[in-house]
């Protein structure tokens, strides 16, 4: 499996006289969790459920608004694609997609087995598609896909972060769930008051880059950078 990282074009917001950095107060996040795939002999894909629980967990500290939707065909992930470019984004500072599911080295699996591709969904959410977004933080985390990933698979629209790891079943775990999600969850819930999200996926990688499977395998993610500011969060930790 592949995780793909976008992240899109960061405006001016409030800065302290240097406008090369972008504070996200305030997001809305679309979680697509398939886990259930009844045409496989391995139905389930164990510790998905997991890389959910944590990311809501993040996202509750970020103050995040979130909605989750659990498996998906092809088709009811393209409708819930298209209705949520769809939303009017303006009191939103940054917009996140986590797919969670299988994949090719041509796109996403619906639990239906069909596949749909990068481009079509990044595309969704360029700036002549959703215009409510065009300057704001645009962040895809997918766990998905084999192979690498190709050219026609990038956005057409400049600032851009993409995060590719290569990864298969033998990179998730059930009560912890993969080793790039809940690494992001780790950092993230350490840096994120402090730090940018180049320098947290930098982290990511480390950190990941440390795991072994029971097989002696590992995994190491990298990024392509197109982004022109650095994106901070705001995250509100509970006393909990």
């Amino acid at each position: 499996e592949l995780f793909f990282l976008f992240a899109g074009h960061v405006p001016c917001q409030e800065s302290s006289g240097d406008d090369i950095n972008y504070k996200a107060k305030s997001g809305y996040v679309l979680v697509i969790n398939n886990y259930i795939f009844p045409g496989r002999d391995d139905v389930e894909r164990t510790g998905s459920n997991d890389d959910v629980r944590n990311l809501m967990s993040l996202f509750d500290d970020f103050s995040f608004r979130y909605k989750v939707e659990h498996n998906q065909s092809e088709s009811q992930m393209l409708e819930l694609l298209r209705s949520t470019a769809e939303k009017d984004f303006s009191r939103y500072d940054c917009f996140v997609c986590v797919i969670l599911s299988h994949g090719t080295k041509d796109g996403i699996y619906g639990t239906d087995e069909k596949v749909i591709k990068i481009e079509a969904i990044t595309s969704l959410f360029q700036r002549n598609q959703c215009p409510s977004l065009e300057g704001k933080p645009k962040i895809f985390l997918i766990q998905a896909c084999h192979g690498p990933l190709s050219s026609s698979s990038l956005p057409v629209d400049a600032d851009f972060l993409i995060c590719v790891a290569p990864g298969y079943q033998s990179y998730r775990q059930a009560l912890l769930g993969s080793w790039f999600i809940s690494s992001v969850f780790d950092v993230f819930k350490e840096y994120a008051e402090r730090e940018h999200l180049m320098d947290m996926m930098l982290r990511v990688n480390n950190r990941v880059a440390g795991f072994y499977s029971k097989e002696g395998l590992k995994q190491m993610p990298c990024q392509v950078c197109m982004l022109r500011k650095k994106v901070f969060f705001d995250p509100k930790y509970s006393s909990s």
